[in-house]
């Protein structure tokens, strides 16, 4: 049975158990929510049954709060409620029922649905309290300082307990991940990480979630799919159950003593919704469009805030080989567009955006460019890999990577050809690269390269390295999904929803990417490695412990 960092969740639990449950917070965080209206009622709940305005900044219809529902078809009693049956709502419903709650789990599918194949941790048996602050400290430089402090605290005081239990559930049932170390320099301290991964299972971490599902099913847990929820039902401003629609159409209410956790992830699967809140995200295709927003909306109704934009962007490359070094950059008109400095995946869509405004957002291919590298390439990989982790990799390691994952020629013209001829491959239906302005854009880059300066770009010269030996290769970059959108409601410490005023709403409680502010800034940090996961379990797992103590 696995344990994070060679340590169990037992011994964990001797070590002080849930650090993070402290007194009630309120936040200083501006709210994004609608204002008041006389009534007290939120402004989107005075356009309910209104029609639409045009406009670019036009209310999406489906943000728009519909009319209360009052009669039902069931009625089920229950002490918690979790909506979204993920790597948040899981956690929440483990420590809810280990509390001894009655626990009834909601999902809007009909089978589990997660995302994600590794979940990150800070290892407290080895890891200085200094390093730890260093490491928050590292994690809100990289959001902006947009993120609430004791939140990210939460997260690294719990995150180890937290995914040892990952670990050991699912193991319980079967499943069992493969335990992995890292490593980060910050602000002079060393952090370990450790992480379950689950890259070797078919399915990920959605074969461990069923996995787990299946063993908290057996202590008692209720499950529900297939039974989205809709709206939450309230008594005297406080939040009392959740409405769900089966898959009749009739509505089921699940009444909650203690409380409604809501896990249902982000809005990145809501088009109108994630261009009204985070429009530069268009072109990009969502991963999961089950992430509708739904909670996020709900919950908003019932009076909570929503963590102001700029919505922090998770996005992936889907390339086989990624080669996150400065090399040369060249979009599909064969030009160079960039200053290839330090620039994680994460960082990518900034550099899209206008390549696929160019073409009208109509193919989300015309974002793609390429790497351009010499034959001589890995050589300068690994010691810029070696210098500044945090800025450059090669996923999994510069080792990992064989050249035959390469494109590769001779020439440059022949190097062209053969990018033309994947881009056909792949049935992009772009436009075939023009080999002549490649060269030229080569030779340019190759006399900045001499100069010791670049006059386009100012790239720093250590990192101008010429173009100018073969063979050449190619790296694919870009085709970008997006996993999250990560802007969540606004919520203290204990995992509780927060009103306009910044005070708790009574049953009202988010977990996992429906909560924030956590991540902040323009994108989702890398750098620590599997960071979204190993949150959203520690968030569920914090919160449902807290619920179940009410």
């Amino acid at each position: 049975m696995n344990a994070m960092g060679g340590i169990s969740r037992r011994t964990l639990l001797q070590m002080g158990g849930l650090m993070g449950m402290g007194a009630l917070a309120t936040t200083a965080l501006a709210a994004c929510a609608p204002q008041k209206s006389a009534d007290g009622a939120g402004a989107l709940a005075d356009t309910a049954g209104a029609s639409v305005q045009d406009g670019p900044f036009a209310v999406p219809e489906s943000m728009l709060q519909p009319e209360p529902i009052t009669e039902f078809a069931e009625t089920h009693d229950y002490d918690v409620v979790v909506v979204g049956a993920g790597l948040a709502g899981l956690s929440a419903v483990h420590t809810a029922l280990e509390g001894g709650a009655r626990v009834a789990c909601v999902q809007n599918t009909a089978e589990m649905s997660t995302s994600g194949n590794m979940g990150g941790a800070i290892d407290l048996t080895t890891t200085s309290p200094a390093a730890v602050q260093a490491c928050l400290s590292f994690l809100m430089e990289k959001s902006d300082y947009r993120s609430d402090r004791r939140l990210l605290n939460v997260w690294a005081q719990n995150s180890q307990e937290a995914l040892a239990w990952w670990a050991e559930a699912a193991a319980a049932e079967g499943v069992e991940s493969v335990p992995y170390e890292s490593a980060l320099h910050v602000h002079g301290y060393d952090v370990n990480l450790v992480a379950n991964t689950y890259f070797h299972v078919k399915g990920s971490n959605n074969t461990a979630a069923t996995a787990i599902k299946d063993g908290l099913a057996k202590q008692g847990a209720e499950f529900f799919f297939a039974m989205p929820a809709v709206q939450l039902r309230m008594e005297d401003g406080a939040v009392t159950g959740v409405i769900c629609e089966n898959e009749s159409g009739e509505a089921v209410c699940f009444n909650a003593s203690k409380g409604v956790i809501l896990c249902t992830g982000d809005y990145s699967g809501n088009t109108p919704m994630r261009e009204y809140l985070c429009p530069d995200l268009k072109g990009l295709n969502p991963s999961m469009e089950s992430r509708d927003g739904s909670g996020l909306m709900m919950g908003i109704w019932a009076g909570a805030v929503m963590e102001p934009p700029c919505h922090a962007k998770m996005v992936h490359e889907g390339a086989k080989a990624r080669v996150d070094v400065p090399f040369l950059n060249i979009n599909q008109q064969g030009e160079r567009f960039m200053c290839e400095g330090p620039m994680r995946t994460a960082y990518l869509n900034n550099f899209q955006r206008q390549l696929l405004a160019d073409n009208g957002y109509e193919n989300a291919n015309a974002g793609r460019f390429f790497s351009i590298l010499p034959g001589n390439w890995r050589q300068f990989a690994e010691e810029w890999i070696a210098e500044d982790p945090l800025a450059f990799s090669i996923t999994g390691g510069a080792g990992d990577i064989q050249d035959s994952d390469l494109i590769s020629a001779e020439t440059i013209e022949d190097l062209v050809a053969a990018i033309n001829a994947f881009k056909d491959e792949k049935k992009w239906d772009t436009p075939a690269i023009d080999a002549a302005a490649v060269k030229a854009t080569v030779e340019r880059y190759n006399e900045l390269c001499a100069a010791g300066a670049d006059d386009d770009f100012g790239k720093e010269a250590r990192y101008l390295v010429p173009i100018d030996n073969g063979p050449y290769f190619a790296v694919a970059r870009g085709g970008l999904s997006v996993p999250a959108i990560l802007g969540g409601l606004i919520i203290d410490e204990n995992g509780q929803c927060l009103n306009e005023d910044q005070q708790p709403i009574a049953g009202l409680f988010a977990a996992g990417n429906a909560s924030g502010p956590f991540f902040g800034g323009v994108d989702y940090p890398l750098d620590v490695l599997g960071l979204s996961v190993g949150r959203a379990i520690t968030t569920g797992y914090v919160t449902g412990a807290y619920v179940a103590a009410l």
